[in-house]
């Protein structure tokens, strides 16, 4: 548990491992913001750079709908004609589904993902057994932390926001500081892709509770607001904040600080970017 990114301190290979892919090693994180036409403005949630030199663009779906395997392609032209790089997408869907299409036949272009299905895993009986682990003052493996980071997307009596806020209620209990630093890292970074509007004020007193939570909302100078608000951000969106963004946060006055941490959750990269114009 090593890098600071969009998934957290979890580092990016062991996502791979976790899930089984037969991909070579991941190196690094790509950036996900592409110039791509007609497309919704939605960015990829997360490209890999592998050993080989090729790509993996790793998606997560909590819906299903014929027109997502169209956007994923539309995503990975847009991202092969920047690259020049093989790219091998997979598509991590939440427990509600045991299947899905992962084809589309365009005549004369074929275009196939790799698929993980969620379902196969029993969150219910993960999160009893971490929680009494944690109870316990058990350290947790790396499989631990793991599920602990996927359990939203397991299969579930709860809904995926339900279950990500019993997450980070647990996670913020693990008794080593880094290792809890990096499952609420690695949560925030990704339940990005599937927590609503409604439930992130939820979240945010969830995350007061932390140590990183309590100084971001409530503690004191202003510039160690604005380099906490940075680490925060930069759990969530990883190589999208730019150092420019990073300098301009430091530049920013006491009301864009407050506005963002009072947004903490709900912020886009986009609206960001505007707010710093």
């Amino acid at each position: 548990m090593k890098d600071i990114n969009r998934t957290g301190n979890i580092h990016e290979d062991e996502t791979a491992k976790y899930h089984e892919l037969n991909f070579p090693k991941i190196i690094s994180v790509k950036p996900t913001e592409l110039p791509v036409i007609n497309v919704s403005d939605r960015n990829m949630d997360f490209v890999f750079e592998l050993e080989d030199n090729s790509l993996l663009h790793l998606e997560f779906q909590t819906t299903w709908k014929k027109a997502d395997l169209l956007r994923f392609a539309q995503y990975d032209i847009a991202l092969y004609q920047k690259e020049r790089k093989k790219i091998n997408t997979v598509v991590m869907y939440s427990g509600k589904y045991e299947s899905a299409e992962n084809e589309l036949d365009m005549g004369s272009i074929k275009y196939k993902v790799q698929q993980i299905f969620m379902i196969k895993y029993d969150g219910t009986k993960r999160y009893e057994e971490i929680k009494e682990k944690i109870e316990k003052k058990e350290p947790l493996t790396d499989k631990d932390s793991m599920d602990l980071v996927f359990l939203p997307l397991m299969r579930n009596e709860k809904s995926e926001e339900e279950v990500t806020k019993d997450a980070f209620e647990l996670a913020i209990k693990i008794p080593d500081e880094n290792q809890k630093e990096a499952v609420i890292g690695s949560l925030l970074g990704f339940s990005d892709n599937y927590v609503r509007g409604e439930y992130l004020n939820e979240l945010k007193e969830v995350i007061r509770m932390t140590k990183i939570g309590t100084s971001l909302f409530e503690e004191g100078v202003e510039e160690g607001e604005k380099e906490l608000t940075i680490k925060i951000l930069n759990k969530r969106f990883g190589r999208r904040l730019t150092k420019e963004l990073k300098a301009k946060i430091r530049e920013a006055d006491k009301k864009t600080i407050d506005y963002i941490g009072d947004n903490l959750l709900e912020i886009t990269i986009e609206e960001l970017k505007e707010l710093l114009k």
